[in-house]
C-alpha cells in the first residue's frame, strides 16, 4: 500500500515553539510568516572574529517575548551575509548562520539571518519555504506541536541578568 505524502507532513500553526540545540536555545516562540523569503532571528550584543580561516559571530538572544530578563549567548560560524530590508525602510547587511532547528518531532538544518531589531513581538520569524516540504501550515491555529520544553533533553541554558 502506497503512503499518502500528506500523511507524513507535520501540522503546524501560525505560531509554534522552536528550539535550536546548537545555539543553546531550548525554546523560543516563532511566528510562521507566510510570505517571508528567509528566516530571521532577532539578536543583540553581536561581534565577529576570525578563528583560523572561519569568520565567527558571537551574539545574544532574548528568547522570551516582551522580556529582556533571560539571555542566551551563542558563538557559531558565519555562513554568508545577506542584504535585508529593515522595518524602517532601509537596507542593511546581516550575517547568516546555519543551524539545526527542532519544531515538534521535526529536526532540520536551516539558514537563519541574524538581525538586530528586538522591538518585534516575535524574536524568531520562520519562513515556511525552509520547511515547506515537511510541514502543513494551518494559519487559523497555533501551538499544534505543543510545548517544546517537554521534549528537550537538556536543562535550559538561560542566563538570568
Amino acid at each position: 500500500m502506497k503512503k499518502n505524502k500528506n500523511s507524513l507532513l507535520i501540522d503546524i500553526g501560525w505560531c509554534e515553539w522552536v528550539s535550536f540545540p546548537t545555539l543553546k536555545i531550548p525554546a523560543i516562540e516563532a511566528e510562521i510568516v507566510a510570505d517571508a523569503r528567509q528566516s530571521i532571528l532577532n539578536i543583540f550584543d553581536s561581534s565577529t572574529f576570525k578563528e583560523g580561516e572561519d569568520l565567527m559571530i558571537s551574539f545574544g538572544v532574548h528568547p522570551i517575548q516582551n522580556s529582556d530578563e533571560v539571555e542566551v549567548y551563542s558563538v557559531v560560524p558565519v555562513k554568508t551575509r545577506r542584504l535585508v530590508n529593515t522595518p524602517d525602510g532601509n537596507r542593511e547587511w546581516c550575517y547568516v548562520i546555519e543551524t539545526e532547528m527542532r519544531i515538534g518531532s521535526l529536526k532540520k538544518t536551516i539558514d537563519i539571518t541574524l538581525v538586530k531589531h528586538e522591538d518585534t513581538l516575535f524574536r524568531l520569524h520562520l519562513a515556511p519555504k525552509t520547511i515547506k516540504s515537511l510541514v502543513r501550515i494551518n494559519p487559523q491555529k497555533s501551538y499544534l506541536t505543543g510545548q517544546i520544553l517537554s521534549g528537550f533533553n537538556q536543562e535550559p541554558a538561560y542566563n538570568r541578568s
